[in-house]
Parts: structure tokens; sequence; C-alpha cells
């Protein structure tokens, strides 16, 4: 999610009309990176969405239903595959459901 500063208190190391990358979203609160490339917590207040994070739900989703998979011994899973690079690196796992 990608959002622009539109307030500095408080916050000393951010721009007002900058946007940066949302790491972690709370009830309350952003963590994004700021200008000197660390992690800070701000308030909502401050910032208005650029980008949506529709994709972050979406990730959020899909993470939540592996964790019950696990937790349920993977009893919906139909197989899966594990995709990885020269240096054994995991780049992508596909995983086909039962339903």
């Amino acid at each position: 999610m990608k959002v622009k500063c539109i307030n500095t208190d408080l916050c000393e190391t951010l721009s007002v009309n900058r946007e940066y990358s949302v790491i972690e979203e709370g009830e309350n609160y952003y963590v994004v990176i700021d200008n000197i490339m660390d992690e800070l917590t701000c308030k909502k207040e401050q910032f208005i969405v650029v980008q949506d994070g529709d994709l972050v739900k979406k990730a959020k989703a899909t993470i939540n239903e592996l964790n019950y998979q696990l937790t349920s011994e993977c009893a919906d899973i139909k197989d899966f595959t594990i995709r990885k690079n020269n240096k054994g690196e995991i780049k992508e796992i596909i995983i086909k459901l039962k339903y």
C-alpha cells in the first residue's frame, strides 16, 4: 500500500506530499519507511491512501487460509509444487485445494 503524508506532527523524518510504502497496518496506525530508511509508526490521520491495499488484503486472506490448512493437517490440500531458482531459493509455491 502506498500513502502520501499530509501532516508531519511528531514525525520529523517524514516530508509533506511525499509517498511512503506501508509495511504494516494497524487499526489506528501505519508503519512506514521514513526518509532515513527507518521503520516509523505514525497515526493514519497523517496520510491519505494513494494506492489501495487490495493486494495486501488478498495476501493476508491467503496466509490465513494456509495457517488453517496447517492446523487441520492439510486436509483440503490436493497438491502443491515448489519452484526454486538455481541458488536453491524458493521463488513460487503453487497450492491446489480440493474445493
